[in-house]
């Protein structure tokens, strides 16, 4: 019998226990050929407060936001970021339609940063050549994920004394992991500066693949991975220096060596840096899509700007904002699952 299973008979048995306490059955209340059918009735009732208490612990998702609000780019060149709305908010609404509470956390605890490039119709379909339909209802979209936003607390000003802060520290998430039916991570440039190294975030990962729990991570978010190898600082130092052997030697734990996944492309990041768009200023210090690949993962990639979203067991990622809504079905399809 598993250790799952023994908690679950005990919780059954505990119930029961309490409903005799609570009634306080006297022998004259009952007659003695009644108390075994007063018995099935308190087994009913126990297994139906235990049930209603495994589903509420059940539909609960966490969400992991980086603490940064800007991304170190090759010669100490830095760049304002955050985490993107779209990618937050689509994934977000969806969970809780679905009935979910969530939980964000972070790795310093601190008020999350959206990136001001994000906070626009545009990555929720207000694109060029667009019908004026579609066009209307991307500027609905965005104003509903701007002010649900705005209620999680995870959108404002984060030096603001007002504000209160809207994420938990990652660290004192750690002992209820329990409670949750997968975690997500967003995305924006902001985790390529801490979600990838952070320790906390590599005991979340390894806790949920351990579990098998659904991993949702999308766009610049599937970087966070990196965090479960033992050493993640090790690794990139040898991407960085086109170390081979290092690669290959840190690389060899990991628990994600084989998964099918995807992730920003090299082909979308070379179009915001310098020579293109140049909306980054300055050039990554490595590619994720890359850094995944060479990690041991199977990175499936799509044209630039397509969405593309990748199922491989407990893993669910997305390759771009535009992979949102895509990704949002498939994350709650798996957590349906469970």
């Amino acid at each position: 019998m598993s250790a799952k299973k023994n908690e679950q008979d005990h919780d059954v048995k505990y119930w029961i226990w309490r409903l005799e306490k609570v009634l306080v059955i006297e022998q004259s209340v009952i007659a003695e050929g009644e108390k075994p059918m007063f018995k099935l009735f308190l087994l009913v009732v126990a297994l139906l407060i235990f049930g209603a208490n495994v589903m509420a612990k059940d539909k609960k998702v966490l969400i992991v936001v980086s603490s940064e609000n800007k991304i170190t780019l090759k010669d100490n060149v830095t760049h304002t970021t955050g985490f993107f709305l779209s990618e937050l908010m689509v994934p977000t609404k969806a969970l809780l339609n679905a009935g979910y509470e969530i939980t964000v956390a972070n790795p310093t605890g601190n008020r999350p940063v959206m990136d001001k490039n994000s906070d626009s119709a545009f990555w929720f379909g207000d694109v060029p050549g667009a019908s004026a339909e579609a066009k209307a209802k991307a500027q609905r979209d965005y104003a509903e994920a701007r002010a649900l936003c705005e209620r999680l607390r995870l959108c404002g000003n984060r030096d603001s004394v007002e504000a209160p802060e809207a994420a938990r520290k990652l660290r004192d998430v750690i002992g209820e992991l329990g409670q949750f039916a997968g975690v997500f991570f967003p995305g924006g440039h902001a985790p390529m500066e801490d979600l990838w190294k952070d320790r906390d975030v590599g005991t979340v990962l390894r806790f949920f693949h351990k579990a098998g729990k659904p991993t949702g991570l999308i766009c610049h978010g599937p970087i966070a991975l990196l965090a479960s190898l033992a050493n993640p600082e090790s690794f990139i130092r040898a991407i960085i220096s086109d170390d081979r052997a290092g690669i290959q030697k840190t690389s060899q734990e990991w628990i994600y060596k084989g998964y099918a996944m995807t992730i920003f492309t090299t082909r979308e990041e070379q179009q915001e840096e310098p020579g293109q768009d140049n909306a980054l200023g300055g050039y990554v210090k490595f590619y994720p899509d890359s850094a995944l690949e060479m990690a041991g993962g199977f990175v499936k990639r799509a044209d630039k700007w397509q969405s593309n979203v990748i199922r491989d067991r407990e893993l669910v990622t997305g390759q771009n904002p535009f992979s949102d809504k895509e990704f949002a079905r498939v994350f709650v399809q798996a957590l349906s699952e469970l």
